[in-house]
């Protein structure tokens, strides 16, 4: 089945609006998988373990793909960050209400929950499909660079509930703006700062209840006629993969290390990387390479079954007998891989050494991989610059 067109803001597969509030029933399943696959998902940079050209691989339809990466890989990310996120506003509360004397404890764990949230949202964003580009989602919580100086507005407004919240613009907004308030300009208990703090938190929480429940009905459906709908989704797939993966390299590595060079007076300013004030920088750079990595290749010896796992990129090509794209694909993951391992905002020679196989692996999939796969390549919202 041919897949010769480009992608724009693709509408994979309509789904209903779920109310704001509690997860649906689907979503609490989906969730109850991604414990289940926990150890094995969730581990960092975790080695891929390709399968062997002679080991017999079924025969992947496009609904196969995609239910398998709604199934298995976006709805237990997607709880997962959901999960995570429930308890910030709880130890954010539970901080600015705090005696002094326990102040500085529930500051750390109130630290520590945006950390793992944050991990979870770089793992289920690292390639932005289905309702996280139709909602926007990115630039509702990872809008960067953050205000400051709105962030100081909206903390003048105190916005109470959902509907003044709607009212703030999202660069005074999501996970940026809680890490400014967390470490650059940590609000004091008690104060309108850390009710605001509280707000952010609700926020973000909402949005990620939004996301799972939606990923939790697309990984319900039975994906295996739907060929109308999934020829389109995996051709999103593939398009908002590259655009993962040029966002790594150049937005998230790359162009903060080389605009750092170019400080007034000869001097260097300190390159202006994500997450660089909480000190995890690199973590989201393993949580994005981790989304990419699981989508490209496969992380077992032996191929799901269709319907049954998730089958890869990688996996998918075998199935239709083009060993030599799946190989050329594996190694070239592989070798990027290997540089992501380790790596530091601090080691300027790892970062150009990865950045460098970044861009093989992504001209390797501009090129033989969409052409294998029939995959026109153009852009969507969610791209990058």
């Amino acid at each position: 089945m041919v897949m010769g067109f480009s992608v724009r803001r693709v509408r994979s597969l309509q789904l209903s609006r779920p109310a704001a509030g509690r997860p649906s029933r689907q979503a609490r399943q989906i969730a109850a998988l991604a414990l289940l696959t926990a150890a094995s998902a969730f581990s960092p940079l975790s080695q891929a373990q390709a399968v062997a050209p002679n080991v017999a691989v079924p025969f992947y339809t496009p609904g196969n793909f995609m239910q398998g990466v709604y199934r298995y890989w976006y709805a237990p990310q997607a709880a997962d960050f959901a999960a995570q996120s429930s308890a910030l506003p709880v130890v954010l509360a539970a901080y600015c209400s705090a005696e002094p004397s326990a102040a500085p404890e529930k500051f750390s764990q109130a630290k520590a929950r945006w950390q793992a949230t944050a991990a979870a949202w770089d793992r289920l964003s690292g390639v932005q499909i289905g309702p996280l580009v139709l909602r926007r989602s990115a630039r509702q919580i990872d809008f960067n660079p953050t205000r400051p100086e709105l962030i100081a507005r909206a903390i003048q407004a105190a916005p109470a509930d959902t509907a003044a919240m709607e009212r703030i613009g999202t660069p005074a907004k999501g996970l940026p703006a809680l890490e400014w308030l967390l470490w650059t300009r940590p609000a004091a208990p008690a104060t309108p700062a850390c009710a605001y703090a509280v707000q952010l938190a609700q926020d973000i929480n909402r949005e990620a209840a939004a996301l799972s429940t939606e990923f939790g009905q697309l990984a319900a459906r039975d994906l295996s006629e739907e060929e109308e709908t999934s020829v389109p989704a995996m051709s999103e797939l593939v398009n908002q993969w590259i655009g993962g993966l040029e966002r790594l390299r150049w937005a998230n590595m790359e162009k903060p290390r080389l605009s750092s060079a170019t400080g007034l007076g000869g001097g260097r300013n300190a390159p202006a990387y994500p997450r660089s004030a909480s000190g995890q920088t690199a973590a989201s750079w393993a949580a994005q390479w981790q989304a990419l990595q699981a989508l490209a290749v496969a992380r077992t010896p032996e191929p799901a079954l269709p319907g049954q796992g998730l089958a890869p990129l990688e996996t998918y090509l075998r199935g239709r007998g083009l060993n030599p794209v799946a190989s050329q694909l594996a190694r070239s993951v592989d070798k990027a891989d290997k540089q992501m391992r380790q790596l530091s905002p601090g080691n300027q020679t790892g970062l150009s050494a990865a950045s460098r196989s970044l861009g093989e692996l992504k001209k390797l999939a501009e090129s033989d991989v969409a052409s294998a796969l029939q995959v026109s390549i153009g852009f969507s919202d969610a791209d990058g610059d």
